[in-house]
Protein backbone atom coordinates (compact mmCIF):
# COMPACT_ATOMS: atom_id res chain seq x y z
CA UNK A 1 0.00 0.00 0.00
CA UNK A 2 3.11 2.68 1.20
CA UNK A 3 4.66 1.41 -2.36
CA UNK A 4 1.72 2.86 -4.54
CA UNK A 5 1.44 6.15 -2.39
CA UNK A 6 5.61 6.62 -2.57
CA UNK A 7 4.85 6.00 -6.53
CA UNK A 8 1.96 8.43 -6.83
CA UNK A 9 3.38 11.04 -4.40
CA UNK A 10 7.15 10.53 -6.68
CA UNK A 11 4.68 10.90 -10.08
CA UNK A 12 3.01 14.44 -8.41
CA UNK A 13 6.45 15.95 -8.14
CA UNK A 14 7.97 14.70 -11.63
CA UNK A 15 4.46 16.09 -13.51
CA UNK A 16 4.65 19.80 -11.24
CA UNK A 17 8.64 19.75 -12.38
CA UNK A 18 7.60 19.43 -16.19
CA UNK A 19 4.42 21.82 -15.44
CA UNK A 20 7.09 24.36 -14.14
CA UNK A 21 9.48 24.09 -16.84
CA UNK A 22 6.75 24.21 -19.66
CA UNK A 23 5.76 27.27 -17.78
CA UNK A 24 9.14 29.29 -17.72
CA UNK A 25 9.70 28.25 -21.46
CA UNK A 26 6.13 29.00 -22.44
CA UNK A 27 6.59 32.62 -21.16
CA UNK A 28 9.98 33.36 -23.07
CA UNK A 29 8.76 32.55 -26.67
CA UNK A 30 7.09 35.81 -28.03
CA UNK A 31 4.10 35.95 -30.74
CA UNK A 32 6.99 36.83 -33.41
CA UNK A 33 8.72 33.61 -32.62
CA UNK A 34 6.27 31.81 -32.65
CA UNK A 35 4.46 32.64 -35.99
CA UNK A 36 7.99 31.94 -37.44
CA UNK A 37 7.62 28.42 -35.97
CA UNK A 38 4.67 27.84 -37.86
CA UNK A 39 6.17 29.12 -41.33
CA UNK A 40 8.80 26.51 -40.28
CA UNK A 41 6.45 23.94 -39.90
CA UNK A 42 7.91 22.88 -36.65
CA UNK A 43 5.55 20.38 -34.52
CA UNK A 44 3.57 21.96 -31.89
CA UNK A 45 4.13 25.75 -33.88
CA UNK A 46 -0.03 26.12 -33.80
CA UNK A 47 -0.99 25.02 -30.53
CA UNK A 48 2.07 27.46 -28.92
CA UNK A 49 0.71 30.40 -31.23
CA UNK A 50 -2.77 30.05 -30.19
CA UNK A 51 -1.24 30.12 -26.50
CA UNK A 52 1.20 32.98 -26.58
CA UNK A 53 -1.67 34.71 -28.28
CA UNK A 54 -3.57 34.27 -24.89
CA UNK A 55 -0.97 33.51 -22.32
CA UNK A 56 -3.33 33.98 -19.26
CA UNK A 57 -5.77 31.34 -20.26
CA UNK A 58 -3.59 29.04 -20.50
CA UNK A 59 -0.84 30.00 -18.04
CA UNK A 60 -3.43 30.31 -15.01
CA UNK A 61 -4.38 26.81 -15.79
CA UNK A 62 -0.35 25.19 -15.69
CA UNK A 63 0.06 27.48 -12.18
CA UNK A 64 -3.20 26.10 -11.14
CA UNK A 65 -1.88 22.06 -12.31
CA UNK A 66 1.62 22.59 -11.07
CA UNK A 67 0.24 24.04 -7.55
CA UNK A 68 -2.41 20.76 -7.27
CA UNK A 69 0.48 18.54 -7.98
CA UNK A 70 2.78 20.45 -5.39
CA UNK A 71 -0.20 19.83 -2.48
CA UNK A 72 -1.17 16.81 -3.18
CA UNK A 73 2.35 15.16 -3.19
CA UNK A 74 3.06 16.78 0.59
CA UNK A 75 0.02 15.61 1.97
CA UNK A 76 0.56 11.92 0.03
CA UNK A 77 4.30 12.45 1.59
CA UNK A 78 2.62 13.53 5.50
CA UNK A 79 0.67 10.13 5.14
CA UNK A 80 3.79 7.73 4.58
CA UNK A 81 5.87 8.92 7.19
CA UNK A 82 2.95 9.25 9.41
CA UNK A 83 2.93 5.33 8.53
CA UNK A 84 6.33 5.20 8.69
CA UNK A 85 6.95 6.76 12.38
CA UNK A 86 3.72 6.99 13.58
CA UNK A 87 1.03 10.17 14.43
CA UNK A 88 3.81 12.31 15.91
CA UNK A 89 5.72 15.41 15.74
CA UNK A 90 8.65 13.90 14.15
CA UNK A 91 6.82 12.72 11.14
CA UNK A 92 4.97 15.93 10.26
CA UNK A 93 8.79 17.81 11.06
CA UNK A 94 10.60 15.33 8.78
CA UNK A 95 7.78 15.31 5.77
CA UNK A 96 7.60 19.04 5.91
CA UNK A 97 11.80 19.38 5.38
CA UNK A 98 11.82 16.78 2.29
CA UNK A 99 8.97 18.10 0.57
CA UNK A 100 10.49 22.16 0.95
CA UNK A 101 13.94 20.15 -0.31
CA UNK A 102 12.25 18.28 -2.98
CA UNK A 103 9.59 21.46 -4.36
CA UNK A 104 12.42 23.92 -4.22
CA UNK A 105 15.21 21.80 -6.11
CA UNK A 106 13.25 19.55 -8.15
CA UNK A 107 9.90 21.57 -8.81
CA UNK A 108 12.05 25.06 -8.60
CA UNK A 109 15.56 24.96 -9.69
CA UNK A 110 16.04 22.33 -12.02
CA UNK A 111 12.81 22.45 -14.38
CA UNK A 112 12.86 26.12 -14.66
CA UNK A 113 16.48 26.41 -15.19
CA UNK A 114 15.56 23.56 -17.84
CA UNK A 115 13.17 25.82 -19.18
CA UNK A 116 14.69 28.90 -19.69
CA UNK A 117 18.04 26.94 -21.55
CA UNK A 118 16.26 25.25 -23.74
CA UNK A 119 13.10 27.45 -23.82
CA UNK A 120 12.26 26.92 -27.70
CA UNK A 121 12.09 22.81 -27.96
CA UNK A 122 10.16 22.73 -24.56
CA UNK A 123 7.52 25.15 -25.55
CA UNK A 124 6.95 23.63 -28.45
CA UNK A 125 6.63 20.29 -26.84
CA UNK A 126 4.45 20.64 -24.03
CA UNK A 127 2.72 23.37 -26.13
CA UNK A 128 0.02 20.51 -26.91
CA UNK A 129 -0.17 19.13 -23.73
CA UNK A 130 -0.98 22.26 -22.32
CA UNK A 131 -3.15 23.62 -25.22
CA UNK A 132 -5.63 19.99 -24.33
CA UNK A 133 -5.26 20.37 -21.18
CA UNK A 134 -7.03 23.84 -21.24
CA UNK A 135 -9.73 22.53 -23.48
CA UNK A 136 -10.76 20.02 -20.52
CA UNK A 137 -9.64 22.05 -17.52
CA UNK A 138 -9.87 25.97 -18.79
CA UNK A 139 -12.86 26.72 -17.42
CA UNK A 140 -12.05 26.30 -13.70
CA UNK A 141 -8.73 28.81 -13.28
CA UNK A 142 -11.11 31.26 -14.42
CA UNK A 143 -13.39 30.36 -11.51
CA UNK A 144 -11.31 30.33 -9.37
CA UNK A 145 -9.57 34.11 -10.76
CA UNK A 146 -13.33 34.80 -9.53
CA UNK A 147 -13.65 34.10 -6.46
CA UNK A 148 -10.46 35.02 -5.66
CA UNK A 149 -11.10 38.73 -7.19
CA UNK A 150 -14.56 38.43 -5.17
CA UNK A 151 -12.49 38.06 -2.14
CA UNK A 152 -9.51 40.59 -2.51
CA UNK A 153 -10.66 44.11 -1.70
CA UNK A 154 -10.68 46.75 -4.87
CA UNK A 155 -10.74 46.08 -8.44
CA UNK A 156 -9.46 42.90 -9.20
CA UNK A 157 -7.93 41.70 -12.72
CA UNK A 158 -10.29 39.69 -14.76
CA UNK A 159 -7.13 37.18 -16.36
CA UNK A 160 -5.64 36.73 -12.53
CA UNK A 161 -2.70 38.96 -11.64
CA UNK A 162 -0.30 36.78 -13.20
CA UNK A 163 1.61 38.44 -15.95
CA UNK A 164 4.53 37.10 -18.29
CA UNK A 165 7.65 38.80 -20.08
CA UNK A 166 6.56 37.47 -22.79
CA UNK A 167 4.24 40.14 -24.07
CA UNK A 168 7.47 42.59 -23.60
CA UNK A 169 9.70 40.37 -25.47
CA UNK A 170 7.21 40.54 -28.56
CA UNK A 171 7.12 44.16 -28.47
CA UNK A 172 10.74 44.04 -28.71
CA UNK A 173 10.64 41.69 -31.47
CA UNK A 174 8.00 43.45 -33.22
CA UNK A 175 10.30 46.47 -33.50
CA UNK A 176 13.35 44.63 -34.93
CA UNK A 177 11.06 42.78 -37.20
CA UNK A 178 9.98 46.12 -38.58
CA UNK A 179 13.13 47.90 -37.99
CA UNK A 180 12.88 50.74 -35.44
CA UNK A 181 15.72 49.12 -33.52
CA UNK A 182 18.93 46.92 -34.89
CA UNK A 183 19.30 43.13 -34.32
CA UNK A 184 22.30 43.80 -31.61
CA UNK A 185 20.22 45.92 -30.04
CA UNK A 186 17.35 43.58 -30.01
CA UNK A 187 19.65 41.20 -28.11
CA UNK A 188 20.75 43.61 -25.88
CA UNK A 189 17.39 44.60 -24.86
CA UNK A 190 16.67 40.56 -24.50
CA UNK A 191 19.33 40.34 -22.18
CA UNK A 192 17.83 43.00 -19.81
CA UNK A 193 15.19 40.95 -19.23
CA UNK A 194 17.95 38.40 -17.26
CA UNK A 195 18.22 41.02 -15.13
CA UNK A 196 16.56 41.80 -11.56
CA UNK A 197 14.11 44.89 -11.25
CA UNK A 198 16.79 47.00 -9.70
CA UNK A 199 19.26 46.16 -12.41
CA UNK A 200 16.55 47.35 -14.82
CA UNK A 201 15.92 50.23 -13.17
CA UNK A 202 19.83 51.74 -13.35
CA UNK A 203 20.26 50.76 -16.86
CA UNK A 204 16.98 52.38 -18.13
CA UNK A 205 17.69 55.57 -16.29
CA UNK A 206 21.11 56.67 -17.62
CA UNK A 207 19.80 55.46 -20.83
CA UNK A 208 16.80 58.14 -20.44
CA UNK A 209 19.17 60.71 -19.31
CA UNK A 210 21.40 60.14 -22.70
CA UNK A 211 18.50 60.47 -24.59
CA UNK A 212 17.34 63.38 -23.01
CA UNK A 213 20.59 65.29 -22.92
CA UNK A 214 20.99 63.95 -26.97
CA UNK A 215 17.51 65.50 -27.68
CA UNK A 216 18.84 68.98 -25.86
CA UNK A 217 22.42 69.10 -28.20
CA UNK A 218 20.01 68.66 -31.01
Amino acid sequence: MSNGWLLSAVFLIVAGGLLASAETALTRISRVRAEEFVKEARRGAVRLQAIVADPPRYLNLVLLLRLSCELVATVITTLLFIDWLGDRGQAYALAAVVMILVSYVIVGVMPRTLGRQHAEPVALASAPIVYGLTRIFGPLPELLILLGNALTPGKGFREGPFTSEAELRDLVDLAEQRRVIEPDEREMIHSVFELGDTLVREVMVPRTTWSSSSAARR
